[in-house]
């Protein structure tokens, strides 16, 4: 047997049996998209309200521009988003807008100052101007002013003054015949801010379903347990007599036919077979178990005065283990299914080869009896 040609670590995954599995393991999906949903709703939650900015009141007003005719006639029409916005900053405007607000008793604050953020404690220029922003819609003859600011009544406050200031600007500038105002916010409102927490914790799930499936796979690639007796026969190269059932399951009359015709024909011709399980880490309990289990099975049909079958343990389990391998004619492994003995058993199969102790074949115990129909499509 070349050992460097078998082996679980070079060895295709087995999808229908990896989709079997995934199915009895189905509800971790749902389980993870709801591990996922709460954690998406905490992180957005956590960074948009907890931990994130403060939310601002927001109020606006709309002015109507009557443009004058400059000397050839036209009216200016070179004012837009941009212009406004850098108008708002020059003297014209926000002298006259500080003005206004010291008329309404809000104090201007020197510049540098830390605004406390209400009308009682004042307000520098810089923060009017941070608050203030300034917007054209397509209709070059409207102006929409819109105020941001954390505290509600100063918002107001500055949207009034700064109204004020360009009905007076109108009145001033040769471009203009006037400035009026068409609407303006009775009150500031807190900011309409969009709400993704939906989108967050749906996010946050479908993540977690993909990690999961993710997770699966990768350990599936790692799993060197036998479900099936082909996946033992394509790792160590040698024949699966048989399943025995996990306990309290039943071994249909298929699989039971098959372990009564596969044991007389490769161990009927031996006088002397050991059987180790890759279960017992020392002693021989379970082999000894499964050893009279596979008796009651094949009673009747198998000839145990010609073939004496006894259990053994693990070689390397004492010393003595060794000589005793190699006094009987063969041996039969047991492999627990659903068990990560893979690269145990390619171990012990090693060590029975280095002492001229041949493997005659290997059992699969503790079989899925449900999974096997139905990776079969057995009824």
């Amino acid at each position: 047997m070349a050992l460097e040609d078998t082996g679980h670590r070079s060895e295709n995954m087995n999808i229908r049996s990896f989709y079997g599995r995934l199915v009895r393991k189905i509800w971790l999906l749902p389980l993870a998209a709801v591990i996922g949903a709460v954690v998406g709703f905490i992180l957005y939650f956590a960074s948009h309200v907890i931990y994130g900015p403060a939310r601002t009141y927001e109020t606006t007003s709309m002015l109507y521009l009557i443009f004058a005719p400059d000397e050839s006639g036209e009216v200016y029409d070179h004012y837009n988003g941009y212009t406004w916005n850098q108008l708002m900053t020059t003297d014209d405007i926000v002298n006259t807008t500080m003005d206004n607000l010291k008329q309404m008793g809000i104090t201007e604050l020197a510049s540098g100052s830390e605004t406390p953020g209400s009308i009682e404690g004042g307000v520098t220029r810089d923060e009017v101007l941070r608050s203030t922003t300034a917007a054209v819609p397509s209709d070059l003859r409207y102006l929409v002013i819109t105020i941001n600011n954390a505290d509600k009544d100063l918002a107001q406050a500055i949207l009034i003054a700064t109204d004020n200031a360009l009905i007076s600007y109108g009145q001033k500038r040769d471009e203009f015949i006037s400035i009026k105002l068409e609407r303006e916010d009775e009150s500031a409102k807190l900011e309409a801010v969009t709400d993704r927490t939906v989108v967050a914790t749906a996010l946050g799930a479908g993540i977690f379903v993909i990690l999961m499936i993710m997770a699966m796979m990768l350990m599936d690639a790692m799993d060197d347990a036998v479900y099936v007796p082909e996946d033992a026969e394509k790792r160590y190269h040698m024949p699966v007599l048989g399943v025995m059932p996990g306990d309290g399951q039943e071994l249909p009359t298929r699989f039971k036919n098959e372990l009564l015709a596969c044991s007389k024909k490769i161990l009927g011709s031996h006088s002397s077979i050991a059987v180790i399980s890759a279960s017992d880490v020392e002693g021989s309990e379970d082999a000894t178990k499964s050893v009279e289990e596979f008796k009651k099975i094949v009673k009747g049909t198998f000839n145990f005065d010609r073939t004496k079958i006894e259990a053994m343990p693990v070689p390397g389990s004492t010393l003595e283990s060794y000589r005793e391998a190699s006094d009987c004619e063969g041996v039969v492994i047991l492999v627990p299914a659903g068990e990560r003995r893979g690269a145990f058993v390619e171990h012990m199969i090693s060590q029975l080869h280095k002492h001229d102790c041949p493997v005659l074949g290997i059992i699969v115990t503790k079989a899925d009896m449900g999974f096997l129909k139905w990776y079969y499509r057995i009824k």
